[in-house]
């Protein structure tokens, strides 16, 4: 009776051995099936997300790339500024040439023109205007001027003015002569003080500009410009 009982106390040990070794080998073959699938590697995530951002980057900022679309049809930013080059492109480099020159010129001497003398000029202009019965911006949207580009504009003919125009001098005899000769155009009811300041100033532009056109011409002979582009 012994004998059989440790036969069956040894069976009993053999079969829940096998039963746990049969549950181990259950158990590794799940990961096993898990591995299967395809990962996705961390490299490939950066790369999706990389073109999503460019994607909406280039959405968001697609007015610097195309200009317009006709029935669906884009017509892009280069082509514009190609077109527009052809037609301006001289005159705009010039411009900008000769801004840069006023601009280097007046920091060689410390000339400055702050946002108060900017200001006065545009009131003073806008109360001239306003007499005539003009608006100043109205006659800025008729010329397609911005306020902020008129501004400039004013600041670089100041830093002219302080740069060549201190020694530029209207005489009384100028403003007689002047008058003399246009006095058909003078209205009769104007106030001989308001003509005479009038007149000074049209003047002194005049001789600015003659002066100017010298200056400029003179600094751009001393300047050094290489240009990449030709019109």
């Amino acid at each position: 009776m012994e004998i059989k009982t440790k036969s069956r106390k040894t069976l009993n040990v053999k079969t829940s051995l096998k039963e746990k070794s049969d549950e181990k080998d259950s158990e590794k073959e799940i990961p096993k099936k898990v591995s299967s699938f395809p990962k996705i590697k961390k490299n490939q995530i950066i790369i999706f997300v990389a073109v999503i951002l460019i994607i909406g980057i280039l959405y968001y900022f697609k007015g610097l790339f195309i200009a317009a679309f006709v029935n669906g049809q884009p017509i892009s930013r280069v082509s514009l500024i190609k077109e527009m080059e052809k037609q301006s492109g001289k005159q705009t480099l010039n411009s900008l040439i000769t801004k840069a020159l006023i601009q280097q010129s007046a920091n060689k001497e410390n000339i400055k023109v702050g946002n108060e003398e900017i200001d006065q000029e545009v009131k003073k202009i806008s109360d001239t205007l306003d007499k005539r019965g003009q608006k100043l911006d109205q006659l800025l949207l008729t010329q397609g001027t911005t306020m902020d580009e008129f501004k400039e504009q004013i600041r670089v003919q100041k830093l002219v003015e302080k740069l060549i125009g201190k020694d530029i001098k209207v005489t009384d005899k100028e403003i007689d002569d002047y008058i003399e000769k246009n006095k058909d155009s003078i209205p009769q009811d104007a106030k001989p003080e308001e003509v005479r300041s009038s007149i000074k100033q049209q003047l002194e532009q005049q001789k600015l500009s003659e002066k100017f056109q010298v200056w400029l011409a003179d600094l751009k002979a001393k300047a050094k410009i290489t240009y990449f582009v030709n019109y």
